[in-house]
């Protein structure tokens, strides 16, 4: 639950991807509902199947400044995924760094 709520905590209010759940939501969650979700989390990760929603993003083109609005060559593509999904890889990358600092394998 710590690392569930310390996720939470870190994440930016950025739009959300195309499940529309925003992070403003999960925030907000009362203690069972973030106890469920805990338990989602904790399937994927013992389960190793991830959620196939996870692989879809919304992609929208935002032109660069100063640039001619004529060329496509002039924007850049901000992809919006799940705020879930980015909650469970804040989380895994957590946990990764911590074994791999532990372990001597890169420095704190």
């Amino acid at each position: 639950m710590f690392e569930l709520k310390t996720a939470l905590s870190r994440a930016h209010d950025t739009s959300p991807g195309p499940d529309g759940i925003a992070y403003n939501i999960l925030r907000h969650l009362n203690t069972t509902s973030l106890s469920h979700l805990l338990l989602l989390f904790n399937r994927i990760w013992t389960e190793q199947k991830y959620p196939s929603q996870w692989h879809e993003a919304i992609v929208n083109p935002i032109l660069k400044p100063g640039k001619e609005s004529s060329n496509r060559l002039n924007y850049r593509p901000i992809a919006l995924t799940s705020c879930l999904c980015k909650t469970f890889e804040r989380i895994v990358n957590a946990r990764l760094v911590f074994e791999l600092e532990k372990q001597g394998c890169i420095s704190p």
